[in-house]
């Protein structure tokens, strides 16, 4: 797709107030304001202090979305924090020349190699969404309850990973695929905590030889070891647990793997759900967290926040699983009985987000404006995003609904 130029949508300032009205709305959510020790700062080096913390350690951090207005491509200081597992310490003065990763399963030549031969291979470059699979589990629990941190909309980033694609290391290796596999199952070399599995999860073969990626840049600097460094795996398009971090060993496999991380903590229920139901997931009545469902979502104004009477400007961004382009973001302030497009900007890369930006006559009173992409294959968001509820609160897309008073 053909470049565009790229505006700032706000001003540093709008994007600072915005974004403590933000951090606000989630402190009033927690039902306290987070204490020093909590600051992201103290959590993580280099993080902004304006990030959310949900949980110390492992980390769990969330981007109050308005510090994301103005950036296609998310700062390493804005960019949010999942870890599953206690982070691992890669060692030396260069540490992904030393890491080192195993082949093996149905393969014609199992074998191990370290970071250091990747560097030998044409290095690659691809900006892409990385999304928690639990970014909106809020908005779930305002229909029933949900499991695990509640995320807001903050769980999401557009970065840009550099490394050498999965199918030119195989091939530079001389490494096969039985006609059997038909699943790789991607192992990190992380810490589990007591009681805890491994953390690995399959992925379908056929796409992670045409999209996945070896990383070891982000934002054309090192791989920090919180973002899974010195070395990731990613499959753009897909959702962020399945960009497994610290990667140590790949298996080619003809089935799922049967791992918890797999099974039971990343999976979404194929039947629909009445809010609050319970359900045990297993490999036959769920599917995994692979592609990205289409969403839009407001940045600015924040939610909750006082606007003058008159033109009110909205910026969001928009993204899918990168297989078909997306042609609208529609913005309605009479809950969706008119629309009107917002402008959209076009990024280079399919798995890249795109930023709209639309203005809106509000006068005085409450007022509740929706969101909704659309893109080439006719996808769209449900009016009513808790038709997908399930109790984990995964991959939330409703059509996105912000209240805000305007003055």
């Amino acid at each position: 797709m053909p470049a565009v130029n790229r505006r700032k949508f706000i001003q540093n300032s709008a994007v600072t107030v915005a974004a403590f009205a933000q951090v606000s709305q989630f402190t009033l959510l927690a039902g306290q304001q987070p204490a020093a020790s909590t600051v992201a700062g103290n959590t993580i080096a280099g993080k902004d202090a304006r990030l959310i913390v949900h949980v110390a350690e492992p980390p769990v951090l969330e981007t109050p979305p308005a510090l994301l207005a103005g950036h296609q491509i998310t700062p390493a200081s804005l960019f949010f924090v999942r870890n599953c597992q206690p982070t691992p310490e890669a060692s030396g003065a260069d540490p992904l020349a030393a890491w080192q990763v195993e082949i093996a399963g149905l393969i014609n030549r199992p074998q191990s190699f370290t970071g250091k031969v990747l560097r030998a291979l044409p290095k690659q470059e691809v900006e892409m969404v990385v999304q928690c699979s639990g970014n909106g589990r809020a908005l779930f629990s305002e229909a029933a309850e949900t499991e695990g941190s509640q995320w807001l909309r903050g769980g999401m980033a557009n970065v840009r990973f550099g490394g050498a694609r999965l199918s030119d290391v195989l091939n530079h290796l001389g490494v096969k695929p039985d006609p059997k596999a038909k699943y790789l199952a991607a192992e990190g070399r992380d810490n589990p905590q007591p009681g805890k599995a491994d953390f690995e999860h399959s992925l379908p073969l056929d796409e992670v030889l045409e999209k996945s990626l070896l990383v070891w840049e982000l934002n054309g600097e090192p791989l920090t070891p919180v973002h899974g460094g010195p070395l990731r795996l990613v499959t753009p398009g897909f959702y962020g647990t399945m960009h497994v971090k610290w990667i140590g060993r790949l298996r080619f496999e003809d089935h799922e793997t049967t791992n918890d991380y797999q099974v039971t903590s990343y999976r979404i229920p194929r039947e629909v759900l009445k809010p609050g139901t319970k359900f045990e997931t297993n490999l036959e009545n769920s599917e995994p967290h692979w592609r990205m469902r289409l969403k839009s979502v407001v940045l600015t104004p924040a939610p909750g926040e006082r606007v003058p009477a008159g033109r009110v400007k909205l910026h969001g961004v928009a993204f899918n699983d990168g297989e078909a382009r997306i042609d609208s973001v529609l913005i309605s302030a009479d809950r969706g009985v008119t629309w009107q497009q917002a402008r959209l900007d076009v990024p280079e890369s399919p798995y890249a987000w795109y930023q709209w930006q639309a203005a809106l006559e509000l006068p005085h009173g409450e007022h509740e404006v929706w969101a909704r992409a659309v893109d080439a294959l006719g996808r769209t968001q449900p009016l009513d995003g808790s038709i997908f509820w399930n109790p984990k609160g995964y991959t939330w897309n409703g059509v996105e609904k912000i209240k805000l008073a305007v003055v």
